[in-house]
């Protein structure tokens, strides 16, 4: 995975133009969120080797101006900085990673978590591989109480958490993204078998007789092929309806009969009938 890292700049077209300049302490006290929808990116450079954010500073201290953002990405693991005049400070809430049906955000407040008391806000957030992580915290008893570190479903990933997203806490989430990884590829190998295995039967009627029938030689829409228990059968194909014979016809054939065994003689207009269909 390529190390990286982008500056980011204030859009005056936005809402965000008041940022302009404004020292770190000057947009906390002003209490506005820096979010990237209200930036543009206008620098991206590939890095060789991972690096502190403060060597990285150093390089782009000349260019770099106060209230720019820095979005570092070193091993699949995203960290933000705005740019103040003393030095870099990291912040939260910058990229926020859009998943549908997610309940957690940077500016989560009052959530409940199942089995703890109180209500918990988030304090930090941060991305592995593509994956958004935030760290909650108590908001009565704040740093006082253990941490929880939840994924954007309210998932809980690392309890206990002492000491925020240290390096112990890493390492558990980057255990949990790799069991989740395993656990999706196991998933999708097992779907996977079952088209397989679909596809080889074949057919729909391979489908359901392929675990009664004796062999595939069998499978024909009839289950089990027993004449006293046939089973499920697909429909029988309804033959063509045979010609209708005319009833005026048959009624005259009748007349003719009748006469005949009467000894009455029979009508000409019947024999004139008996010849033409002869003929």
């Amino acid at each position: 995975m390529r190390n990286q890292f982008a500056l980011y700049r204030v859009n005056p077209l936005t809402s965000g133009k008041v940022l302009w300049h404004k020292t770190f302490e000057e947009v906390r006290d002003m209490g506005i969120p820096v979010r990237i929808e209200l930036y543009r990116p206008y620098h991206l450079e590939l890095l060789e080797k991972e690096e502190p954010v403060m060597e990285i500073w150093k390089q782009i201290e000349n260019s770099a101006e106060v209230s720019d953002v820095l979005v570092l990405n070193q091993k699949g693991e995203i960290s933000c900085f705005y740019i103040n005049p003393d030095y870099p400070r990291r912040i939260t809430g910058f990229l926020q990673i859009q998943t549908s049906g997610a309940i957690i955000t940077t500016d989560t407040r009052d959530y409940e978590i199942e089995g703890y008391p109180g209500k918990w806000t988030t304090a930090d957030d941060i991305i592995i591989d593509g994956q958004q992580f935030f760290l909650m915290e108590h908001q009565q008893f704040r740093r006082q109480a253990a941490m929880i570190v939840l994924d954007s479903y309210g998932k809980k990933v690392v309890e206990d958490c002492k000491k925020g997203f240290d390096r112990e806490t890493k390492e558990r989430l980057y255990r949990y993204i790799h069991e989740s990884d395993s656990s999706i590829q196991k998933d999708q190998l097992r779907r996977l078998e079952f088209w397989q295995h679909f596809f080889e039967n074949g057919t729909y009627e391979r489908s359901w007789e392929s675990g009664i029938e004796v062999n595939y030689d069998g499978i024909d829409g009839c289950v089990n092929h027993q004449k006293l228990d046939p089973g499920k059968s697909l429909k029988d194909i309804p033959e063509k309806p045979k010609k209708r014979r005319s009833v005026i016809r048959r009624l005259r054939q009748k007349q003719i009969e009748i006469a005949k065994k009467s000894g009455k003689p029979i009508p000409r207009y019947l024999e004139q009938q008996m010849v033409r269909e002869k003929a």
